[in-house]
Protein backbone atom coordinates (compact mmCIF):
# COMPACT_ATOMS: atom_id res chain seq x y z
CA UNK A 1 0.00 0.00 0.00
CA UNK A 2 1.62 3.51 -0.69
CA UNK A 3 0.19 4.40 2.89
CA UNK A 4 1.07 3.05 6.11
CA UNK A 5 -1.84 2.15 7.94
CA UNK A 6 -1.56 -0.90 9.75
CA UNK A 7 -4.44 -3.64 11.41
CA UNK A 8 -3.83 -1.71 14.77
CA UNK A 9 -4.34 2.03 13.45
CA UNK A 10 -7.38 0.64 11.31
CA UNK A 11 -9.02 -0.66 14.76
CA UNK A 12 -7.96 2.23 16.24
CA UNK A 13 -10.09 4.86 13.41
CA UNK A 14 -13.35 2.29 13.80
CA UNK A 15 -13.34 2.15 17.41
CA UNK A 16 -13.85 6.19 17.20
CA UNK A 17 -16.95 5.45 14.71
CA UNK A 18 -20.69 5.58 16.03
CA UNK A 19 -22.44 5.34 12.87
CA UNK A 20 -22.54 3.76 9.27
CA UNK A 21 -21.07 7.30 7.68
CA UNK A 22 -17.91 7.22 9.89
CA UNK A 23 -17.00 3.59 8.94
CA UNK A 24 -17.68 4.34 5.42
CA UNK A 25 -15.31 7.76 5.53
CA UNK A 26 -13.02 4.87 7.02
CA UNK A 27 -13.01 2.53 4.70
CA UNK A 28 -12.81 4.87 2.13
CA UNK A 29 -9.45 5.99 3.38
CA UNK A 30 -8.14 2.82 3.75
CA UNK A 31 -9.19 1.99 -0.31
CA UNK A 32 -7.14 4.79 -0.87
CA UNK A 33 -4.42 4.24 1.11
CA UNK A 34 -4.09 0.97 -0.97
CA UNK A 35 -3.52 2.98 -4.03
CA UNK A 36 -7.07 2.04 -5.58
CA UNK A 37 -9.09 4.06 -7.89
CA UNK A 38 -11.57 2.37 -7.07
CA UNK A 39 -13.52 -0.41 -5.10
CA UNK A 40 -16.52 -2.60 -3.56
CA UNK A 41 -17.37 -4.55 -0.81
CA UNK A 42 -19.98 -7.09 -0.74
CA UNK A 43 -21.80 -9.13 1.91
CA UNK A 44 -21.53 -13.05 0.73
CA UNK A 45 -23.56 -14.49 3.27
CA UNK A 46 -26.71 -15.14 1.14
CA UNK A 47 -24.58 -16.89 -1.99
CA UNK A 48 -23.86 -16.41 -5.39
CA UNK A 49 -27.85 -16.53 -6.86
CA UNK A 50 -28.49 -14.10 -4.27
CA UNK A 51 -26.69 -11.66 -5.08
CA UNK A 52 -27.51 -11.99 -8.97
CA UNK A 53 -31.09 -11.25 -7.80
CA UNK A 54 -30.09 -8.35 -5.77
CA UNK A 55 -26.96 -6.80 -6.36
CA UNK A 56 -26.40 -4.17 -3.33
CA UNK A 57 -22.38 -3.82 -2.42
CA UNK A 58 -22.29 -2.45 1.49
CA UNK A 59 -19.79 -0.15 -0.45
CA UNK A 60 -18.80 1.18 -3.93
CA UNK A 61 -16.84 3.33 -5.90
CA UNK A 62 -17.01 2.42 -9.19
CA UNK A 63 -18.74 4.17 -12.02
CA UNK A 64 -21.91 4.25 -12.40
CA UNK A 65 -22.24 2.24 -16.48
CA UNK A 66 -19.52 -0.64 -14.55
CA UNK A 67 -21.91 -1.04 -11.77
CA UNK A 68 -25.51 -1.26 -13.35
CA UNK A 69 -23.58 -3.56 -16.34
CA UNK A 70 -22.55 -5.79 -13.73
CA UNK A 71 -25.76 -5.81 -12.11
CA UNK A 72 -27.91 -5.99 -14.82
CA UNK A 73 -25.84 -8.70 -16.53
CA UNK A 74 -25.86 -10.76 -13.34
CA UNK A 75 -21.76 -10.25 -13.59
CA UNK A 76 -21.64 -11.93 -10.14
CA UNK A 77 -22.38 -15.80 -11.13
CA UNK A 78 -19.91 -15.67 -13.95
CA UNK A 79 -17.25 -13.21 -11.78
CA UNK A 80 -13.68 -15.25 -12.96
CA UNK A 81 -11.97 -13.11 -10.15
CA UNK A 82 -14.71 -13.93 -7.69
CA UNK A 83 -14.25 -17.55 -7.98
CA UNK A 84 -10.29 -17.16 -8.36
CA UNK A 85 -10.30 -15.63 -4.91
CA UNK A 86 -12.38 -17.90 -3.13
CA UNK A 87 -9.68 -20.52 -3.38
CA UNK A 88 -6.74 -18.26 -2.94
CA UNK A 89 -5.84 -17.27 0.73
CA UNK A 90 -4.21 -14.04 -0.66
CA UNK A 91 -5.53 -11.86 -2.49
CA UNK A 92 -5.68 -12.39 -6.84
CA UNK A 93 -4.74 -9.89 -9.54
CA UNK A 94 -7.03 -9.14 -12.30
CA UNK A 95 -4.45 -10.14 -15.36
CA UNK A 96 -3.42 -13.39 -13.65
CA UNK A 97 -7.49 -14.44 -13.42
CA UNK A 98 -7.73 -12.91 -16.80
CA UNK A 99 -4.75 -14.95 -18.42
CA UNK A 100 -5.80 -18.29 -17.70
CA UNK A 101 -9.23 -18.72 -19.65
CA UNK A 102 -11.25 -17.65 -22.22
CA UNK A 103 -14.15 -15.13 -21.11
CA UNK A 104 -17.63 -15.36 -21.92
CA UNK A 105 -19.40 -12.62 -23.94
CA UNK A 106 -20.75 -11.20 -20.70
CA UNK A 107 -17.25 -11.16 -18.93
CA UNK A 108 -15.53 -9.94 -21.65
CA UNK A 109 -18.11 -7.17 -21.81
CA UNK A 110 -17.00 -6.09 -18.10
CA UNK A 111 -13.33 -6.14 -19.13
CA UNK A 112 -14.13 -3.86 -21.50
CA UNK A 113 -16.10 -1.80 -19.52
CA UNK A 114 -13.33 -1.85 -16.94
CA UNK A 115 -10.58 -1.17 -19.75
CA UNK A 116 -12.82 1.82 -20.95
CA UNK A 117 -12.93 3.10 -17.04
CA UNK A 118 -8.43 3.13 -17.80
CA UNK A 119 -9.31 0.38 -14.92
CA UNK A 120 -6.53 -2.15 -15.72
CA UNK A 121 -5.68 -4.42 -13.45
CA UNK A 122 -7.02 -4.82 -9.13
CA UNK A 123 -7.07 -7.00 -6.17
CA UNK A 124 -9.81 -9.25 -5.21
CA UNK A 125 -10.16 -11.23 -2.25
CA UNK A 126 -12.85 -12.92 0.41
CA UNK A 127 -12.62 -12.06 4.12
CA UNK A 128 -14.31 -13.87 6.88
CA UNK A 129 -13.52 -12.38 10.05
CA UNK A 130 -16.20 -14.58 12.14
CA UNK A 131 -18.11 -17.67 11.60
CA UNK A 132 -21.33 -17.25 8.92
CA UNK A 133 -19.83 -13.86 7.78
CA UNK A 134 -18.47 -13.76 4.14
CA UNK A 135 -17.45 -10.52 2.48
CA UNK A 136 -15.80 -9.48 -0.76
CA UNK A 137 -13.59 -7.02 -1.80
CA UNK A 138 -12.41 -5.98 -4.85
CA UNK A 139 -9.69 -3.05 -5.71
CA UNK A 140 -9.48 -1.68 -9.24
CA UNK A 141 -6.23 -0.03 -10.40
CA UNK A 142 -4.88 2.68 -12.86
CA UNK A 143 -2.33 0.90 -13.44
CA UNK A 144 -0.82 -2.95 -13.18
CA UNK A 145 0.39 -4.53 -10.03
CA UNK A 146 3.23 -6.75 -11.30
CA UNK A 147 5.45 -5.16 -8.65
CA UNK A 148 3.10 -6.15 -5.62
CA UNK A 149 4.39 -8.39 -3.13
CA UNK A 150 3.13 -11.25 -1.38
CA UNK A 151 3.37 -9.70 1.99
CA UNK A 152 1.65 -6.52 0.25
CA UNK A 153 -1.06 -8.42 -0.36
CA UNK A 154 -1.28 -10.38 2.87
CA UNK A 155 -1.31 -7.25 4.44
CA UNK A 156 -4.09 -5.64 2.45
CA UNK A 157 -6.43 -8.49 3.31
CA UNK A 158 -5.42 -8.45 6.86
CA UNK A 159 -6.49 -5.27 7.23
CA UNK A 160 -9.36 -5.88 5.36
CA UNK A 161 -10.50 -8.61 7.51
CA UNK A 162 -9.24 -6.22 10.64
CA UNK A 163 -11.66 -3.50 9.17
CA UNK A 164 -14.94 -6.42 8.65
CA UNK A 165 -14.19 -7.80 12.17
CA UNK A 166 -14.62 -3.89 13.80
CA UNK A 167 -17.02 -2.61 11.50
CA UNK A 168 -19.11 -5.76 10.02
CA UNK A 169 -21.82 -5.15 12.19
CA UNK A 170 -22.08 -1.30 11.49
CA UNK A 171 -22.15 -2.13 8.00
CA UNK A 172 -24.52 -4.86 7.77
CA UNK A 173 -27.18 -2.35 10.30
CA UNK A 174 -29.01 -1.14 7.10
CA UNK A 175 -28.83 -4.50 4.90
CA UNK A 176 -30.75 -6.46 7.68
CA UNK A 177 -33.90 -4.66 6.96
CA UNK A 178 -34.27 -4.40 3.23
CA UNK A 179 -36.52 -6.79 1.89
CA UNK A 180 -35.61 -9.20 -0.60
CA UNK A 181 -37.23 -8.85 -4.26
CA UNK A 182 -39.68 -11.76 -3.19
CA UNK A 183 -40.40 -10.16 0.19
CA UNK A 184 -41.18 -6.91 -1.89
CA UNK A 185 -43.58 -8.79 -4.27
CA UNK A 186 -45.93 -10.28 -0.89
CA UNK A 187 -45.44 -7.11 0.70
CA UNK A 188 -47.22 -5.33 -2.24
CA UNK A 189 -49.83 -7.82 -2.32
CA UNK A 190 -50.82 -7.60 1.29
CA UNK A 191 -50.59 -3.85 1.38
CA UNK A 192 -53.38 -4.29 -1.38
CA UNK A 193 -55.60 -6.27 1.16
CA UNK A 194 -54.92 -10.10 0.13
CA UNK A 195 -54.81 -12.75 1.80
CA UNK A 196 -51.84 -15.19 2.17
CA UNK A 197 -53.59 -17.37 0.46
CA UNK A 198 -54.15 -15.27 -2.45
CA UNK A 199 -51.02 -14.26 -2.50
CA UNK A 200 -49.83 -17.25 -2.63
CA UNK A 201 -52.15 -18.90 -5.64
CA UNK A 202 -50.68 -15.48 -7.15
CA UNK A 203 -47.06 -15.64 -6.67
CA UNK A 204 -47.25 -19.71 -7.37
CA UNK A 205 -45.66 -20.30 -4.07
CA UNK A 206 -46.62 -22.38 -1.27
CA UNK A 207 -49.17 -21.16 1.67
CA UNK A 208 -45.84 -21.93 4.25
CA UNK A 209 -43.54 -19.97 1.77
CA UNK A 210 -45.78 -16.84 2.16
CA UNK A 211 -46.11 -17.45 5.99
CA UNK A 212 -42.33 -17.38 6.31
CA UNK A 213 -42.07 -14.14 3.81
CA UNK A 214 -44.83 -12.18 5.34
CA UNK A 215 -43.47 -12.82 9.27
CA UNK A 216 -39.60 -12.11 7.98
CA UNK A 217 -40.71 -9.04 6.52
CA UNK A 218 -42.58 -8.13 9.27
CA UNK A 219 -39.27 -8.27 11.44
CA UNK A 220 -37.68 -6.03 8.92
CA UNK A 221 -40.40 -3.61 8.89
CA UNK A 222 -40.60 -3.12 12.28
CA UNK A 223 -44.03 -3.74 12.48
CA UNK A 224 -46.44 -6.63 13.98
CA UNK A 225 -49.80 -7.03 12.02
CA UNK A 226 -50.75 -6.95 8.32
CA UNK A 227 -52.11 -3.30 8.99
CA UNK A 228 -48.92 -1.66 10.18
CA UNK A 229 -47.43 -3.98 7.30
CA UNK A 230 -49.16 -1.96 4.99
CA UNK A 231 -49.46 1.19 6.62
CA UNK A 232 -45.02 0.85 6.32
CA UNK A 233 -45.40 -0.04 2.64
CA UNK A 234 -48.00 2.86 1.56
CA UNK A 235 -45.41 5.31 3.76
CA UNK A 236 -42.23 4.32 2.52
CA UNK A 237 -43.45 3.56 -1.41
CA UNK A 238 -41.12 0.20 -0.68
CA UNK A 239 -38.22 2.41 -0.63
CA UNK A 240 -36.49 -0.05 1.72
CA UNK A 241 -36.05 -2.06 -0.39
CA UNK A 242 -33.07 -2.36 -2.61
Amino acid sequence: MRGSLSTSALAALIAECEDKETVMAVLAGFVADTGAKCAFLYNFNAGVQAAAERWTPLFSTFPAEVSTYYSVMRCVTKDPYMRAALNSATPVRFLEVENDFEPCKVIAGLYALLRANDLVDGLAMYVSDRAGRLSYLCLAYEETLEDISEFERRRIRACAEMFMHCAGDILEQDVARELSPKEREVIACLARGESNKEIARRLDLSLSTVNTLVNRSFGKLGVKNRTEAAVAACRTGLSLVA
